[in-house]
């Protein structure tokens, strides 16, 4: 399958809250169903990146996403999950457009700032929009590995549904020991996302260090 990006990251973070199951099907198209984890409690994926290698040099991104099944392709193996990113932001303007025109993710118009602060046992990642904090996550370490994951990313253009498959291969943790932390704080990009409290710790964690970020070419479904 033919590929429409390839963005290597330095380091990249993917956190996992429970959030209202009515709030994620508001943020979905109709043909999309969110996963639910409990009864009326579905997932939002909270995700952060440091690309150093890209078309338009380094640059950081955040995306806020719902967690919906994956669909049947093509490939001889299975997708582990599919994601509707409803929100992005990064800190590079020309970045932003070309992965807009590419994905048609939904990044907001201004540029945010991040910083990416490392320790032995976590990493913790401040983002900031004009000088305005946007939320302060931290996501704890659990055992290394290099592996490598598929998804599926769904998003729209107009009217038309389309699909992406993604891979993201590099060392990787993954654990559910509930040790990372969220803050979001009041800013245009948070304001009036979710109707109902998320709660501040992530369920599932997530930790990507020295990878690549692969997209494939665009299916409509």
């Amino acid at each position: 399958m033919p590929v429409v990006g390839s963005y290597r990251f330095h380091t990249g973070v993917s956190a996992f809250f429970d959030m209202a199951t009515s709030d994620a099907r508001a943020l979905l198209p109709e043909h999309l169903e969110p996963i639910e984890v409990t009864h009326q409690r579905s997932v939002l994926s909270v995700t952060a990146f440091i690309f150093d290698d890209s078309v338009v040099g380094p640059y950081t991104e955040i995306m806020f996403s719902v967690i919906v099944p994956p669909m049947v392709a093509q490939w001889g193996q299975h997708a582990k999950a599919g994601f509707y990113p409803f929100l992005a932001a990064t800190s590079s303007e020309e970045a932003r457009r070309i992965k807009a025109d590419r994905f048609h993710f939904p990044y907001h118009e201004q540029s945010i700032d991040a910083q990416f602060i490392e320790t032995d046992e976590q990493i913790r990642i401040r983002v900031f929009g004009a000088e305005q904090p946007i939320l302060d996550l931290s996501v704890t370490q659990g055992d290394w590995e290099t592996t490598t994951h598929l998804l599926q990313g769904f998003m729209m253009n107009g009217e038309e549904r389309l699909r992406t498959t993604l891979q993201i291969s590099g060392d990787y943790t993954v654990h559910e020991n509930e040790g990372g932390r969220m803050t979001l704080f009041p800013h245009p990009i948070t304001a009036d996302l979710f109707h109902h409290e998320v709660p501040p710790q992530p369920f599932r964690e997530h930790w990507f260090k020295n990878g690549t970020e692969v997209f494939h070419v665009l299916e409509t479904i």
